[in-house]
């Protein structure tokens, strides 16, 4: 089984869009969005609702009123200003779970309980398997969450004995996206030509070469600037990716996306095309 994970230095490249189009074109296979922090990947894929399971990533802290003796240790130790006196409280959307005042409350009467995060599932869907995420608001530990739905992803692609597992990566380079690397056989860049996007491209090309793995590079909307298409192929090319292709402006992408399908899989158009080109050789560099 391969994993292949698809990537972008920020929100909006196409990332999602193309992860969609590898899951069709993969079929039957296991795709997974780790993008938990603003998934979306469902809305095209359409899995069967089913029970999602919680997930508890962190945990706050809370002042028994009946015990505090109101020393004051809390408030001077905590460093997120979470802490409220007369009487002693502690702000729940403010504080950050580290249990420092757990910790140091000489009357042990602060509680850490442990709070709901999000929630996850597993779930049939027309493409195979999804497995799917998300966050409570305002809640983090991202990372952790795509830590878990990765290894249930990996567990349901082995149990169903298919030959790829998609994965839609979070955008950048944070936490989400390192617990998301590990194990993965290609990492696909989707980038755009423009200067901020050849910037992000790096970024992500540094964090690849640290970790050894193998990149690809795919170019969407190309040709609305030749200039900074050979300038993102050509960095590149310096950190080994292999180009994957070139994915040209379609207007025809966005009514796709509004009637919540993959691209290619009601019709053809450039786009579509050129990144089932895309895959196709992806596919073969793998195989080799």
């Amino acid at each position: 089984m391969k994993q292949v994970l698809i990537l972008s230095g920020k929100g909006g490249t196409g990332k999602t869009t193309v992860a969609g189009a590898f899951a069709r074109l993969a079929a039957p296979c296991v795709t997974a969005d780790c993008d938990v922090d603003a998934a979306d990947l469902h809305i095209i894929l359409a899995p069967e609702p089913v029970s999602r399971n919680n997930y508890f990533g962190g945990k706050k802290a809370s002042i028994a009123p009946d015990k505090c003796v109101s020393c004051g240790r809390c408030l001077e130790l905590c460093r997120f200003d979470a802490v409220e006196a007369a009487p002693f409280r502690i702000k729940e959307t403010a504080c950050e779970g580290c249990g420092v005042c757990v910790w140091n409350c000489p009357a042990k009467a602060i509680d850490f309980r442990e709070v709901l995060s999000g929630t996850w599932a597993v779930s049939p869907c027309r493409f195979g398997t999804f497995a799917g995420a998300r966050l409570e608001p305002a809640e983090e530990n991202s990372g952790k969450l795509v830590a878990l739905l990765k290894t249930e992803a990996v567990k349901a692609a082995e149990a169903a004995g298919v030959k790829y597992l998609i994965l839609d990566g979070s955008p950048g380079i944070g936490c989400p996206v390192l617990a998301s690397l590990g194990g993965v056989d290609a990492v696909v860049v989707v980038a755009e030509p423009t200067v901020s996007g050849r910037h992000d491209f790096l970024r992500l090309a540094e964090l690849l070469k640290a970790q050894k793995i193998r990149g690809f590079l795919l170019v969407n909307k190309w040709d609305l600037n030749g200039e900074e298409t050979a300038r993102l192929e050509a960095a590149a090319a310096q950190y080994g990716f292999s180009l994957l292709g070139r994915v040209p402006f379609d207007a025809a992408v966005v009514k796709v996306l509004i009637a919540r399908k993959t691209l290619g899989e009601e019709g053809g158009g450039e786009a579509a095309a050129a990144v089932e080109l895309a895959w196709n050789k992806l596919s073969l560099e793998l195989e080799a």
